[in-house]
């Protein structure tokens, strides 16, 4: 650790291996200079922990050069007769079972320290990986991703120069840099996803370095990691807008059919009663004309409420459902949506139950009236004429409950979350409507910070059930 601060990252590798080999011998030497004479054991020693150090920090070559001149230093310094004498035949076995002894120990260290630098490479790798891929699955903007990707590329490997472009799923580009390199050096890694090229990666390796094959392993590998995990972000922005397309198609479709059935059929009832009573060849009598003017009122509310809830939709896919609340009775409101549609629930026995002392609700009445008047006519269409609806309206903690209850067929439990969405209805259909009431209901309740849902009672039918905070912050 000591030796890597000192020397200079960018030196050559070639220099640093010569200066970490030279450097230990050239210590452990230095103590033939010290008073008192070290013997040849200790020296021996010191040479071999020198050999194991240059081969840490050095590498293979590092530790046979140490090898080496610690085998000279030994045998000049330490080994009588000292100086290019030749030593007895036990001391030079010695001085060869010193050499074999180092050059073993430094390849060694130097195979252990290499496995374990590839193994934290490796684990770096990968951490650079699994956050690339996970921060594009959460939908961070790719720009931001790629340039991380870039930087971390360029610490890991210690390159001078990364730049990255891609073609998808967006173009793009990113340049990461610590140095102004030529563009002979630079050399270039495609990014290849599904057999097509989305992108690429150029590199150059520092000043005074170059790329060796390891980096180069490690870039490609990274490059088709990285185009694969863009390739699945652009794969899934395509299926997203395809399904957008789709859900667009699917509610242009709906609309149509609304449109061309729902509309023509009370059209048609309009232009026949309209047709009769203009035909001077046919005569009426007064209970006659009444019925065909009733027709007329009757399908003409009815086209006035589909083209008014289709406005209403249009509005809420616009943002334009903003609730304009003030404080208001909500009780009373309530009785004026029934007192309103007392022709519709002639046929149908009422039940109203208001809690004494409600507080006023802030609410957007003309809304909050659309929605009482959209649930209650659900509730008398879809219920067999004689049979109870009910209305009841209390109050719980911080909220206001209002809930319409009729007994007609029910809803499937299946379908009570998609009769919410447009164009959905959930209840058989006996009678006509295009799916948008309770759509409305919903968007109008939510705006409010409300909740809406579909309950069904201990003796059937439907209990449509919405509450509404007492507070403007609820």
């Amino acid at each position: 650790m000591i030796l890597d601060q000192l020397l200079p990252q960018r030196w050559p590798s070639t220099r640093r291996a010569f200066v970490v080999a030279v450097i230990g011998p050239a210590a452990v030497t230095a103590m033939a200079l010290l008073p008192g004479r070290v013997g040849v054991a200790v020296a021996a020693l010191a040479y071999v922990l020198a050999v194991a150090a240059a081969a840490a920090f050095g590498g293979l070559a590092s530790g046979m050069l140490a090898s080496v001149l610690s085998f000279v230093a030994l045998h000049y310094f330490f080994t009588p007769p000292e100086g290019l004498g030749v030593p007895r035949t036990q001391d030079l076995v010695a001085l060869l079972t010193f050499l074999v002894v180092s050059a073993v120990v430094g390849a060694w260290i130097s195979a252990a320290t290499s496995q374990r630098l590839r193994a934290e490479r490796r684990a770096e790798e990968a951490r650079v990986l699994h956050r690339v891929a996970a921060r594009l699955l959460t939908g961070e903007p790719v720009e931001v991703v790629v340039k991380d990707f870039a930087r971390s590329v360029t610490d890991l490997l210690g390159l001078g120069r990364l730049e990255i472009t891609t073609t998808y799923p967006k173009r793009m580009a990113c340049v990461e840099t610590t140095d102004e390199l030529p563009d002979d050096q630079v050399e270039t890694f495609p990014m290849v996803a599904r057999g097509r090229t989305i992108g690429q990666i150029r590199v150059a390796a520092a000043a005074r370095r170059k790329t060796g094959n390891d980096e180069r392993a490690v870039i490609r590998m990274l490059a088709d990691q990285v185009a694969l995990a863009l390739d699945a972000v652009g794969l899934a922005a395509e299926l997203q807008q395809a399904e957008l397309e789709a859900q667009s198609s699917q509610a242009r479709a709906a609309l149509f059919s609304s449109v061309t059935h729902d509309l023509r059929t009370p059209l048609a009832s309009i232009l026949a009663s309209a047709t009769s009573l203009r035909n001077p060849a046919m005569s009426f009598e007064a209970t006659d004309v009444r019925e065909l003017l009733d027709t007329i009122c009757h399908e003409a509310e009815r086209l006035n409420r589909l083209v008014g809830n289709l406005l209403d939709l249009s509005r809420i896919r616009a943002g334009a459902m903003s609730p304009k609340k003030e404080p208001a009775p909500i009780g009373e409101l309530v009785e004026s949506v029934l007192a309103r549609l007392g022709p519709m629930l002639r046929d149908h026995r009422i039940s109203l139950h208001l809690e004494p002392g409600l507080p006023l609700v802030p609410i957007d009445a003309v809304q909050i009236d659309q929605v009482l008047t959209n649930l209650v006519e659900n509730a008398a269409r879809y219920s067999p004429p004689g049979t109870l609806l009910r209305i009841s309206c209390t109050r719980t903690d911080g909220w206001v409950r209002i809930e319409t209850t009729d007994e007609g067929p029910g809803i499937p439990t299946e379908d009570r979350e998609r009769v919410f969405e447009p164009f959905v209805r959930g209840r058989p259909s006996i009678v006509p409507g295009a799916g948008l009431g309770l759509a409305i209901c919903k968007a109008v309740v939510e705006a409010h910070r409300g909740h809406i849902r579909i309950e069904e009672p201990a003796d059937g039918g439907t209990t449509i059930a919405f509450d509404l905070p007492t507070e403007n912050g609820g």
